[in-house]
């Protein structure tokens, strides 16, 4: 699959054989054991689909590119050693900066302990005998995307097990991890915006998790992860616009794209349920909620949305059949002629009529620059 989305995105043969061999050498070492539903006490990854791994395929007017995502993971996070996973992310990061892979570690030292478990916490987990009822323990994930020139890697951090350790809730450690890394106060208006509305939406709206770009603290991007449980399209236009805060011209053209797409799904209204485990192949598409993420830019006003739409569960026919109607309405002809035949590609093997859960998610985002930014979800 990653051969054809490759060749998809037109990377000459050469990129094409570096970045399988890339896979074949570097990341298949750090996906762990081979997920068993049969095998109960296998560490399960907070990715759900091919154990700790996911492909995605962003979609902008300027073309496509092909992304990876995964939890670096070894067999020990299967024994007791390493019940939380904590120890494979470094080991990744330092094979990458020995390929020469343009990543600065700054952010991640940083942010490690802020926001991830330490030794003294794992162990405070332990003896209260929590961490049974925690299945998915994920502190990390790690994005590549596979550019026409280089890899660009992304952290992604999950406070969960930190916040149940300390009592400090996720929103608030996170928050104090963006701040203590902006020594100069780039992101503080964004910030600033972010918390007040925080403070002023129900529990059914909430921060789940954070990344950040792996380049120099100056220029990272941060972005704060939400799941909104209580599901309604004007709840998601308070996300959107962060409670009418933010209205300005962009932000509103994105908004009647997002109500487009929001209807063109058929987003049924209600409580989602909050599922203390990872997604299942065969999961109805009604326990999912919905998802946001807020990028804060430094030296921007205000933060930018994306909305992450839940499709597993849904027919992939249907699916592609939204997008494909998307890209012709909004002028992206090129992704509309190939979608559902290459997506057709990946699965060979079945009929895109009787699959639920190859395109997992679909996410959102619109900005005058780019125009409108879909990224799809693989599973």
């Amino acid at each position: 699959m990653l051969g054809k989305l490759l060749s998809q995105c037109k990377s000459n043969v050469h990129q094409q054989y570096q970045y399988l061999c890339f896979y074949g050498l570097h990341i298949i070492p750090f996906l762990g054991p081979w997920p068993d539903i049969q095998r109960s006490k296998l560490y399960k990854s907070v990715l759900s689909g091919l154990g700790p791994l996911e492909f995605s395929q962003n979609f902008t007017k300027t073309g496509k590119t092909v992304r990876m995502g995964f939890e670096p993971t070894t067999f020990i996070a299967s024994t007791s050693r390493d019940v939380c996973n904590r120890h494979a992310l470094g080991e990744a990061l330092n094979r990458f900066k020995q390929l020469d892979i343009k990543l600065d570690l700054q952010v991640y030292h940083q942010l490690v302990n802020e926001v991830s478990l330490t030794d003294k916490e794992e162990d405070t987990l332990r003896d209260r005998e929590v961490l049974d009822d925690e299945p998915a323990k994920s502190q990390s994930l790690l994005t590549l995307d596979f550019n026409n020139d280089d890899v660009t890697v992304k952290l992604y951090l999950y406070p969960q097990l930190k916040s149940l350790a300390t009592g400090i809730p996720r929103a608030q450690l996170m928050f104090n991890a963006v701040r203590n890394v902006d020594k100069t106060g780039a992101f503080s208006e964004s910030m600033d915006m972010i918390e007040e509305y925080f403070h002023s939406v129900r529990a059914t709206t909430a921060p789940y998790w954070m990344s950040c770009d792996l380049v120099e603290p100056h220029k990272t991007r941060f972005k704060i992860y939400i799941a909104l449980f209580q599901v309604h399209i004007e709840n998601a236009v308070s996300m959107w616009t962060l409670d009418n805060r933010i209205s300005d011209c962009e932000t509103m053209t994105g908004l009647a794209m997002v109500r487009d797409l929001w209807n063109s799904f058929d987003i049924r209204d209600g409580l989602r349920e909050q599922k203390n485990r990872p997604g299942n192949p065969g999961d109805p598409s009604n326990i999912v909620p919905i998802l946001f993420n807020l990028e804060i830019l430094p030296g921007r006003t205000y933060p930018q949305p994306k909305i992450y739409f839940p499709t597993t569960g849904m027919n992939d026919l249907d699916v592609a059949m939204v997008l494909v109607k998307f890209f012709e309405r909004h002028g992206l002809h090129e992704h509309a002629q190939s979608y559902i035949d290459n997506l057709a590609s990946y699965v060979p093997h079945m009929d895109l009529n009787d699959c639920t859960d190859l395109q997992a998610w679909i996410s959102f985002s619109y900005s005058d620059a780019t125009g409108p930014d879909i990224t799809v979800y693989y599973h």
